[in-house]
């Protein structure tokens, strides 16, 4: 008698699914700039244990030399290069071309582990009906790895949805909940093209945007059928030097997309004071930390936005800094972000016609 040691090998993945059922899966990575990492991301999606369809890698008008790392894996995968258009038109220029049904995004500094398609693939062929599955991450900066995100996740973040094994489909709420705690990232998103299509895409109006790519999310959200593996199957690089900064610019990125979103997206409309709320929350954290860490181009920037203006002695104090330090320096929103001004002015009219509900 045959006996297995491992499921695979009787053509069975973790799921019970028949291995040659599972879909077939496009990957697309977008990339500007990264020859020494792009490669290692290459090489984990080379190292799955069930292989992608197709790996294409969208080059972003790269000046050093990523296109000849590139070159050592050959028929392997397929470059496309481009002139710079930025990682939202990347992305979508990647899935136009891709040819499976199902595409993955992996941002081109991130690594997926050796049993992600395995994984995720099996998910899918179990759960045709899902539109986009998220996986479950842990951040990691050279040796270090965090924990996975979703250990972190507000309580009852995942509760109400239906579970099946390491899947959670139909959460309650999932899109108001993403505006407190966002843990779905565009590396190891799963999905169909044609969903991928139908929404639009990325935007490329948020072509450097900080948090650009958190409203497709929430476009996705609001259009589909939404799922999250809860097995952390992503690794989401922090680069060294990271530093206050380029947190604050985050939150701030935030802000510009949830502006953006309340104007642009009428699904927001129904969750609009919560938006407005963390709108509000994440000005005061900016302020009060950027201030802290004496970034007053930063507190400058952001403290004529501040709803809340306490009348304590040590928020005069902080007033009275604030107003010394503009009247001799120029503080805008548009240059903490780095962006042209018109990237933070919501009033800039942007079509969504092609776009469905959201």
């Amino acid at each position: 008698m045959l006996i297995y040691r491992d499921v695979r090998e009787c053509g069975l993945n973790v799921q019970g699914v028949i291995l040659n059922q599972q879909p077939n899966v496009s990957l697309v990575i977008p990339t500007h700039n990264r020859a020494s990492l792009v490669v290692h991301t290459v090489q984990s999606a080379l190292d799955q244990t069930v292989p992608f369809a197709e790996i294409i890698v969208v080059d972003d008008a790269s000046t050093d030399d990523t296109l000849v790392q590139l070159r050592r894996f050959g028929q392997r995968i397929r470059v496309i290069p481009s002139k710079k258009i930025g990682v939202q038109a990347a992305r979508n220029l990647g899935v136009a071309t891709a040819t499976s049904k199902y595409v993955t995004l992996c941002d081109s500094d991130d690594l997926l582990q050796p049993e992600f398609l395995h994984t995720i693939g099996g998910l899918l062929a179990a759960h045709p009906e899902i539109d986009s599955i998220y996986s479950n991450y842990q951040s990691f900066c050279g040796e270090k790895v965090a924990e996975d995100i979703l250990s972190g996740a507000p309580k009852g973040f995942l509760d109400g949805g239906n579970v099946d094994g390491d899947l959670v489909t139909d959460i309650p709420d999932l899109y108001a909940k993403t505006i407190v705690f966002q843990p779905l990232m565009p590396t190891g998103a799963t999905i169909k093209k044609l969903f991928y299509e139908s929404i639009g895409g990325f935007d490329p109006v948020f072509d450097r945007v900080p948090s650009e790519d958190w409203e497709y999310t929430l476009r996705a959200i609001a259009n589909g059928k939404i799922a999250i593996c809860t097995i952390p199957l992503v690794r989401i690089r922090r680069h060294e030097g990271n530093d206050s900064y380029d947190l604050l610019r985050t939150a701030l990125g935030e802000v510009e997309v949830m502006k953006f979103v309340l104007r642009h997206h009428p699904f927001a409309q129904r969750y609009r004071n919560v938006f407005l709320e963390a709108i509000r929350k994440r000005y005061d954290r900016v302020f009060y930390e950027s201030f802290r860490a004496r970034r007053f181009n930063i507190a400058g920037a952001v403290f004529p936005l501040l709803e809340n203006k306490p009348a304590t002695y040590r928020f005069r104090l902080k007033s009275l800094i604030m107003f010394l330090y503009t009247k001799f320096k120029t503080c805008e929103l548009h240059n903490v972000l780095q962006l042209p001004k018109e990237k933070t002015d919501v009033s800039v009219p942007v079509p969504y016609s092609h776009r469905t509900r959201s």
